[in-house]
């Protein structure tokens, strides 16, 4: 797992492809099936999908929104 924990909203783009990915409420640490479901990436030619924090740690990121932001509640 990354070391870095980011909140739900955080948004992050692999510069390769251009897909983007937002962190989703789903914990990582309580169930298998649910650290699956971290992130939801979104491409231009093959539509969304889920993955986990790893699969998306070495993309740029977007933005990271911090603990009180309106925007990460």
């Amino acid at each position: 797992m990354p070391t870095t924990v980011y909140l739900e909203g955080a948004i992050k783009r692999d510069p390769e492809s251009g897909s983007v990915a937002i962190r989703t409420i789903f914990p990582e640490d309580s169930s298998p099936q649910l650290a699956n479901m971290a992130w939801l990436v979104a491409t231009a030619n093959v539509g969304a999908r889920h993955t986990t924090s790893d699969a998306v740690a070495s993309w740029e990121d977007l933005y990271v929104p911090v603990s009180g932001d309106p925007e990460s509640s």
